[in-house]
């Protein structure tokens, strides 16, 4: 699939809220299902689960939500999960990094396989966090605390890695968070070195944008990464409670601070318990539209934005506005750029 020429970038207007506290507890990653379906992965200290939910959201709490998995290290169970993902057969893998181990799940929660073991030779884990799919359908797994990248088929074999401990470009510190674009690509959220590093899918180094830093174009411990089909590239920044929008080359667009209002289960939930209304109304409301450590970031082929504020137990979308543009409506690159406000 080619990229447009170039886009028109109208905005990108907050869409709506998903989940909230009870059910959608400390939500760290999400993958897409069918439909409107999304599968969302939560941990917490002693709890780990798999949430299956709705792009439309839920009307009323029931005893009957839907979802699996559970705490623990057998088969199936999870510790400290961090990442998910949709495979190619309509199944699910989740990174563990407390297990070392990614686990391969069916869409109804059945075990179906698993791989990786602690330690730091070829093929091994030291913290697993970030995976996502290549061209071929491999999986890019971030092995954090070994400070590399390593590429397995789907039934686990190892097949190559690369990547070093260091600061200097090319080199990593405590990798979280990967993503690979339509042309091979892959962009790794470096979180101990507070950038976010593109290499090819053989390991060359590409670019690197980012540093240390509150301010625009900033990180600190960058720890999601999601790439659109226009190359667009989002940052969950989780020690600046923000995501950010970068352009192909890296360069600053567009800061997410939050803009949650009560989801439509929560809005149900309250109409129903007197107290919680009470004492929310004594709180200082304006801090609820606010993300609250987000971990990762995720956009659906809709262009719909979707963020888990992790620490606010819920899931924050937008919707991206644009129109494609082709050479006769995007200049080519300026000698001299200025831009002039008329």
């Amino acid at each position: 699939m080619a990229r447009p020429h170039g886009i028109l970038r109208a905005g990108f207007p907050y869409l709506t809220t998903l989940g909230m506290r009870r059910v959608t507890n400390f939500p760290t990653d999400i993958a897409f299902g069918e439909g409107t379906t999304v599968y969302i992965l939560m941990r917490s200290e002693g709890a780990a689960a798999i949430r299956i939910w709705s792009t439309d959201d839920m009307e009323e709490l029931t005893d009957d939500l839907k979802g699996f998995g559970s705490y623990g290290s057998e088969d199936g169970q999870f510790i400290w999960p961090v990442s998910i993902i949709n495979g190619p057969e309509d199944d699910l893998f989740i990174s563990d990094e407390w297990t070392n181990r990614i686990t391969r799940l069916s869409t109804e929660g059945e075990f179906i396989s698993k791989f990786g073991k602690e330690g730091d030779e070829e093929g091994a884990f030291r913290g697993p966090a970030g995976i996502a799919f290549d061209r071929e359908g491999n999986i890019v797994a971030v092995d954090s605390k070994n400070h590399r990248i390593q590429r397995y088929s789907i039934s686990g074999e190892y097949m190559g890695g690369f990547g070093t401990f260091g600061t200097e470009e090319g080199c990593l510190n405590l990798p979280w968070g990967i993503d690979v674009d339509e042309f091979g690509d892959i962009y790794v959220a470096d979180w101990g070195n507070n950038r976010v590093q593109v290499f090819t899918s053989e390991g060359h180094l590409k670019n690197s944008f980012g540093e240390l830093g509150s301010g625009e174009g900033q990180f600190e411990r960058p720890t999601g990464v999601t790439v659109d089909t226009h190359g667009d590239v989002y940052v969950a920044d989780w020690g600046n409670n923000r995501v950010m929008q970068f352009n192909p080359e890296g360069q600053y667009l567009w800061s997410f601070t939050g803009d949650a209002t009560l989801s439509k289960v929560a809005r149900n939930y309250m109409l129903t318990n007197a107290v919680p209304n009470r004492l929310r109304e004594a709180g200082r409301l304006e801090h609820e539209r606010y993300l609250r450590r987000p971990r990762s970031v995720r956009i659906d082929k809709e262009f719909r934005l979707f963020i888990p504020d992790y620490e606010s137990y819920r899931i924050q979308v937008y919707q991206k506005d644009f129109i494609e543009l082709d050479e006769t409506q995007y200049a080519a690159p300026l000698r001299n750029p200025t831009l002039e406000v008329t």
